[in-house]
């Protein structure tokens, strides 16, 4: 019979603890899947049921309430014996190497670096500015940020906030240019887009559909860059809620079709499983969400 992990009875802990799979995903940012699969793994290697899966809630069985009480004061132990670990060594030595969207690198990132590095002189940090899709992260590389759709692997994600897709342009590129009303209508527009293919699916208020594939005529690696050429007056961008936020309050860009707008995308931290980091990668990938989540809020 197989041994339980270490890291599969911490998170049994964390489902006792919130009552369901889904509500200790959230809170441990361990998606919900990976959770489902060990707790299935605990119980081959326990050899019984832990969990009674009601509607809404579950609770322990019998053998899950035993699990519960021998366990929780050993991994108490162990909790203690790491951070006593951790106070014998508390200045960080090494380095992390990350990849990051070139439009997040204000969200927060770079003050959690300032800071980080402030308190701990010993580390250094490589930033990778990447704007492509992550699919995997190489044998050097220990966390990205990512935007929108995520990479099918055993990496973990920790959702930190969102963003959107938006149509924007300038007033004077407006005053000078057809109006638009329906998406129909950018067809007679120059379209700005940060990659050479612009998908756009849109959904207005009231329900309706439109979705429609671009080539635009001028493409931009960077939604910054995308977002200027905008302010420039040079055509209609395809920006971001983030990206192009101050310069809707400040009216140097204008929202377009806002009757029509696509589904929000995720922003997430992707890094690999607990049990493969370093105390300076896991402490600061805790720091970094914590950042983000307030950085990202405040955006929207």
């Amino acid at each position: 019979m197989p041994q339980p992990e270490l890291e599969d009875l911490r998170l049994f802990l964390i489902v006792v603890d919130h009552g369901s799979i889904a509500a200790a995903a959230r809170a441990d940012g361990t998606p919900k899947p990976s959770i489902s699969r060990r707790m299935a793994n605990l119980e081959v290697a326990v050899g019984e049921k832990l969990f009674d899966r009601g509607a809404n809630r579950l609770s322990l069985t019998p053998r899950g309430e035993e699990l519960n009480a021998r366990l929780r004061p050993a991994m108490q132990s162990v909790v203690q014996a790491l951070s006593e670990l951790d106070d014998w060594h508390s200045n960080y030595v090494g380095h992390l190497t990350m990849h990051v969207p070139a439009s997040l690198l204000q969200m927060g990132v770079r003050q959690t670096i300032s800071a980080f590095l402030e308190a701990h002189p010993s580390t250094r940090f490589d930033l990778a500015l990447n704007n492509q899709p992550i699919q995997r992260l190489d044998i050097d590389t220990h966390l990205a940020l990512v935007i929108g759709g995520l990479p099918d692997s055993d990496l973990i994600a920790a959702r930190v906030g969102q963003t959107c897709r938006v149509l924007v342009a300038s007033p004077e590129y407006l005053e000078t240019h057809p109006e638009i009303v329906h998406p129909n209508q950018l067809r007679d527009h120059i379209l700005i887009s940060p990659g050479p293919h612009v998908p756009l699916n849109l959904r207005h208020r009231d329900g309706r559909n439109w979705t429609q594939s671009f080539k635009p005529q001028f493409a931009i690696d960077d939604v910054r860059d995308v977002t200027n050429e905008a302010i420039a007056g040079r055509g209609v961008a395809v920006s971001t809620t983030i990206a192009a936020a101050r310069s809707l309050e400040k009216g140097c860009l204008i929202q377009l079709l806002q009757d029509w707008q696509e589904q929000p995308m995720p922003i997430s931290i992707l890094y690999r499983d607990n049990r493969l980091q370093s105390r300076l990668e896991r402490d600061f990938i805790k720091v970094l969400r914590a950042e983000l989540n307030k950085s990202l809020i405040r955006r929207h």
